[in-house]
């Protein structure tokens, strides 16, 4: 059962990236808690259906679940709770220095422009090895190894050389260990304009490292694979990235790197004069950030409208708390360019959302859509708690009402769920 679950869970949504949210203080993480023991005991006691269907579908809800509350606390400001829209940050010189904002939009409006002046960007290290005839044979028959030392750990390599491989087969052979071993590099095989082939290795990583000038070394010097093919060869040693900020001169390892907790900042190039970061309000910032909103209730209603979800009775009554949220919200978001379909999702009228927001009524609405993201976000948290709760469960016993207990292994239906490394 957990591998089935947990390979699923991989295939499926192992790929997103961690979000700010999918970290936890102590007393967030207490109030988890607090959370599903107060959902527990009120909880029947079940017994459980544990089919692969029923997992992939308790899976789904709780990582659309997820996904919704992350957009809306996203979209939310931190003091007061109000839906707002993300700012969107512009360079004066996108192709020497491009920017994305990542700070809180009520804050936004305090920011400052900055300039940035780039004298250098930060380079990887690169190793080309010797050239040699391709259809020569730098090293005889016999098993071979050497020693490549990166991020304070040695991997040792081990291949063996047949009598019918040349310098090129065995090129390519060393290349391909290198790449697969992913440790953060990248070998190819180049040729000069002799026709000649080497072994060229690029990390992945930037910048110098504190101990070394080094990234990576290919050890013994003396061993024959690192001499004859030249695998220590070092072409570009690592650099860091030189800028100035204001007039004030700083250093990076990364050509990415984040300004006031604000900005995301990535240079691609030296320029000859400053580059202006500053906030601007356009209308794709307003647009992509409602859009957002509603693409995370309708991933929801996709999940409760598939024919996986029809199977299980606890689909339709997913189904239609989702869709009393949005009923009762029906008149102010369709006063907002949202407007609900038959089958429960909502469709976005771009239009409608920039006349209100060229019309000076911008506040407005994203005042009157926080009720809606808050209802939306405090249903999609109880999901996200419980997602057994909609499986094809029968119930065994009711709890007290006038007097509820817990229940351990009745909690232990979705505890596995909850305990891993994304809540």
């Amino acid at each position: 059962m957990i591998s089935t679950a947990y390979s699923y869970y991989i295939s499926q949504y192992g790929h997103k990236a961690s979000t700010k949210y999918d970290t936890h203080t102590k007393s967030q993480l207490k109030d988890t808690t607090k959370r599903v023991r107060n959902v527990n005991s009120r909880t029947p006691v079940y017994k459980v259906d544990v089919s692969e269907k029923a997992q992939k579908y308790a899976i789904d809800l709780k990582e659309h679940a997820r996904e919704i509350t992350n957009i809306a606390k996203d979209l939310s400001d931190e003091t007061s709770g109000d839906l707002t829209y993300r700012k969107n940050a512009e360079s004066s010189n996108p192709e020497a220095v491009s920017v994305r904002y990542i700070g809180n939009s009520k804050e936004a409006a305090e920011e400052q422009s900055f300039d940035v002046e780039v004298s250098q960007i930060a380079e990887p290290q690169i190793n080309t090895g010797n050239y040699l005839q391709p259809t020569g044979k730098a090293l005889p028959n016999g098993a071979y190894t050497f020693d490549l030392n990166i991020n304070n750990l040695t991997y040792e390599f081990e291949f063996n050389v047949s009598e019918d491989e040349t310098n090129e087969d065995l090129q390519n052979k060393i290349s391909r260990l290198i790449n697969r071993s992913k440790v953060g590099l990248n070998s190819e095989v180049i040729t000069d304009n002799l026709g000649n082939k080497a072994i060229n290795i690029e990390s992945d990583a930037t910048g110098v490292p504190q101990a070394s000038p080094y990234i990576f070394e290919i050890t013994p010097q003396d061993n024959p694979v690192v001499s004859e093919l030249g695998l220590n060869r070092t072409r570009q040693l690592p650099s860091n990235a030189i800028f100035e900020l204001n007039g004030e001169t700083k250093s990076s390892p990364s050509n990415e790197f984040v300004v006031n907790n604000n900005y995301n900042i990535k240079i691609k190039a030296p320029t000859q004069e400053p580059v202006k970061i500053s906030l601007v309000d356009d209308d794709n910032s307003i647009i992509e950030s409602i859009a957002e909103l509603v693409s995370g209730y309708n991933s929801m209603m996709g999940v409760t409208n598939s024919a996986e979800g029809d199977e299980f009775k606890g689909n339709e009554l997913l189904k239609r708390e989702f869709m009393s949220i949005a009923n009762k919200h029906r008149t102010t978001l369709s006063n907002n360019g949202l407007n609900i379909n038959d089958d429960g999702t909502i469709s976005l009228d771009e239009d409608a959302i920039l006349e209100a927001a060229h019309s000076g009524n911008l506040d407005n609405v994203f005042k009157e859509l926080g009720d809606f993201n808050k209802s939306i976000r405090e249903k999609a948290e109880a999901v996200a708690t419980d997602p057994m709760n909609y499986v094809n469960n029968k119930i065994v016993a009711y709890k007290d009402p006038k007097h509820p207990s817990m229940d351990p292994y009745n909690l232990s239906a979705y505890t596995g769920m909850m305990f891993n490394d994304y809540i």
